[in-house]
């Protein structure tokens, strides 16, 4: 049975469910703020009370002290990630059977995570992974939990050139000198120690046919080539490449779209290669 008050979380009915998996996975017991506040007050003065029945040392009293504050701010920031993910579910949403192992190592990873920032990036990907079970691997929520808050702000601009093509592909333009443009190299050699990108002398896009579509946060871009040649049916795409931590992390950073970035990528293309034409489709 689940120790959440759901009767007052005013959630939708997914989101309700979610915490209900989470409550029966690692007994997350979540109350409405004015009820918390009330209830901390009185649960401060309880534990004050019952330190002061222990026969303790300074020592071991201190120890008592430290480890009830720890675990409480750690049952703070598990409620607050529980229940930002459920609110970021929709009635339409449907809840996936997550896995209760995935469920324990996702807040041994996120339990001591404060800044709300950060919060909500754990809370994307619960909402996620309970929407598509095996969206988030354990090695990625290990990962993820080693960032701190400017590598995690990085990887959200870095998702602004990332297309959608047979998989998550970033697009990066360079000039004459070979240095990327809108992102520096320590930014890239960053991302590539973080694990998410994978940096190399340069990658392309190769298409099985003459024409294709290629998108941008979801707005397509026709790609036709001018020769009848297969060999000749690629485009460059700059020196780095999404690692499987990378695009998981893609779904879930907060990035959103820069219509600058995508004009200039594409005259930039069309420029540098006269064999490719690149058309943004309009509906």
């Amino acid at each position: 049975m689940s120790l959440i008050d759901l009767s007052l979380s005013g959630l939708s009915e997914p989101g309700t469910k979610l915490i209900e998996k989470v409550s029966d996975a690692i007994g997350v017991l979540y109350e409405p703020t004015r009820i918390r506040k009330k209830a901390k007050a009185e649960s401060d003065a309880k534990r004050t009370e019952l330190i002061s029945r222990l026969e303790l040392d300074g020592i071991e009293k201190r120890a008592v002290e430290r480890f009830i504050k720890r675990e409480t701010k750690r049952q703070e920031n598990i409620e607050n990630i529980t229940i930002n993910a459920a609110k970021n579910l929709s009635d339409t949403d449907n809840i996936a059977d997550i896995d209760e192992d995935w469920i324990e190592a996702f807040f041994r990873e996120c339990e001591d995570i404060s800044d709300e920032q950060m919060q909500t990036i754990w809370s994307r990907i619960l909402s996620e992974e309970s929407k598509s079970r095996g969206s988030f691997s354990r090695r990625t929520l290990k990962l993820l939990s080693t960032f701190n808050k400017e590598e995690a702000n990085l990887v959200t601009f870095f998702g602004k050139f990332v297309w959608q093509a047979k998989s998550l592909t970033p697009i990066l333009t360079t000039d004459k000198q070979g240095n990327t443009d809108d992102i520096t190299f320590a930014e890239l050699s960053i991302l590539d120690s973080l694990g998410v990108i994978q940096q190399g002398i340069g990658y392309g896009l190769i298409f099985g046919e003459k024409t294709g579509t290629v998108l941008y946060y979801g707005q397509p871009v026709s790609v036709e080539f001018k020769e009848d040649t297969p060999e000749t049916w690629t485009f460059p795409t700059g020196p780095a490449v999404l690692t499987p931590l990378g695009a998981e992390l893609m779904k879930i950073c907060g990035s959103t779209p820069d219509p600058d970035y995508l004009a200039k990528v594409i005259k930039k293309i069309e420029a540098e290669d006269s064999q490719v034409k690149l058309k943004i489709i309009t509906k």
